[in-house]
């Protein structure tokens, strides 16, 4: 209730009602984002976050489906009431957003709840889940009377669907790190593989082609001049970097699994080390793809290079490092 325009235990109330005003001026639903800008400190990564991680459920998802199915159902309680409203600040408007305020907040505890226990990988999609929802809820405030309301009220309702998903646990959003780097780097092994494959030719198609659904990409971006010989050998050294990389991140997502024949679990700190660095080795896939295609730039080249060494250094057997490596040295 301290989040509400009305109550005295509103920070911003502060004994009267005029800063408030000067706050909540814009449209009803201004409080969503401070309210997120009072907790997401919260959430941070600091010196005092490297304590023992949980390896397990830090919330019932029963909590956190009733959380998302209250603010669902005032959002789009707000949504029906704005499409007929007179204005942002049309006063019929303010009890109902004063509810997915309420909601709103009750959603934001809940996040905040999760942080005990929770590594970086966790606390950095309780990060982006939150910060998403308030944004999304100003947007659709700031929408009320415009003809962008219904796209804004569904893009809200999305937002509260992300809340829904939310990982409870570390490994599960260490998973969902790797699972992101993994997809990225399975757009740079397709690319690389269409590019070595010669305009017009009917033959064997490059090792490491996905499927035949994943050739169906732009003509124009396979009509390009053909490769030099000596583009091709870079190209096809990339390729096999990232078709291990590719193959070492999917045993990652795999080690996040409880094990299926009742062995021990590999150490969380193992797994949020191959997640994190799995995002600056997908970005350094990508740039060495980039630099050394149409145009070799040597010294960017090298840097991404340098990236993709650094970053992998750390995956050991649990993410394929020995073969990510002979792929470098190669």
């Amino acid at each position: 209730e301290r989040f509400l325009p009305d109550s005295p235990l509103c920070p911003a109330w502060s004994g009267g009602r005029a800063r408030w005003a000067f706050m909540a001026e814009d449209h009803h639903l201004s409080a969503a984002a401070r309210v997120w800008r009072e907790i997401q400190g919260e959430l941070q990564d600091d010196a005092q976050t490297g304590g023992e991680l949980v390896d397990a459920a830090i919330l019932p998802p029963d909590e956190l489906k009733k959380v998302a199915k209250l603010l669902q159902q005032t959002v789009t309680k707000f949504g029906a009431s704005a499409a007929v409203a007179e204005g942002r600040m049309d006063p019929a408007l303010k009890s109902i957003a004063n509810e997915v305020i309420t909601a709103f907040t009750a959603a934001s505890g809940t996040l905040l709840s999760l942080k005990r226990g929770a590594g970086r990988c966790l606390r950095e999609e309780l990060r982006g889940i939150g910060g998403g929802l308030a944004e999304a809820i100003d947007i659709l405030g700031s929408s009320v009377g415009t003809p962008n309301m219904p796209i804004a009220a569904g893009k809200a309702l999305d937002r509260v669907k992300h809340l829904e998903r939310v990982s409870v646990q570390n490994r599960a959003a260490m998973r969902r790190r790797i699972l992101m780097s993994l997809a990225q780097v399975r757009d740079a092994h397709r690319e690389l593989s269409e590019a070595l494959r010669e305009k017009g030719a009917g033959g064997d198609e490059p090792e490491g082609l996905l499927s035949d659904e994943d050739d169906l990409a732009p003509a124009d971006d396979l009509d390009e001049a053909e490769l030099e010989p000596y583009e091709r050998r870079l190209v096809d050294a990339i390729r096999v970097v990232a078709s291990a990389l590719e193959d070492g991140l999917g045993q990652a997502s795999q080690a996040c699994m409880p094990p299926s024949g009742g062995g021990a679990p590999v150490p969380l700190l193992a797994l949020e080390e191959v997640a994190i660095s799995s995002v600056v080795a997908s970005s350094a896939v990508d740039g060495l793809a980039t630099h050394g295609m149409g145009g070799l730039d040597s010294a960017a080249f090298l840097a991404s290079l340098s990236e993709l060494r650094k970053a992998t250094q750390g995956f050991g057997e649990l993410a394929g490092g020995p073969e990510i490596a002979r792929a470098l040295d190669s």
